[in-house]
């Protein structure tokens, strides 16, 4: 079984771009770089169009960057309909704003 993988990159003006994966078996390693390298940082944005792959724990991880942060929303950029898909039926489209 391969590994999945997702990375990330937090840009100078508070985008968190995210590419790859954000399924159960990827988020464990993303949330503990995150934790360490991000979690003081103010992130209002998340650039999500290059992840290829999303499922629920990838939305929890959006939530977990709500909830980290001060925001009450998280507009994410470049939302695919997966992701769109999951939202809506998890009710939580008027946290992660998408587009």
């Amino acid at each position: 079984m391969s590994e999945s993988k997702v990375d990330f990159e937090l840009q100078q003006d508070g985008v968190l771009r995210l590419q790859g994966e954000l399924t159960r078996s990827s988020i464990p390693a993303i949330w503990r770089r995150w934790q360490r390298e991000v979690l003081t940082q103010s992130i209002t944005k998340v650039d999500v169009s290059n992840v290829e792959s999303v499922d629920t724990a990838g939305v929890a991880l959006l939530l977990e960057i709500v909830k980290a942060g001060e925001a009450q929303t998280l507009d994410c950029l470049g939302a695919n309909q997966q992701l769109k898909q999951i939202a809506a039926v998890s009710g939580v489209e008027g946290v992660l704003s998408l587009s």
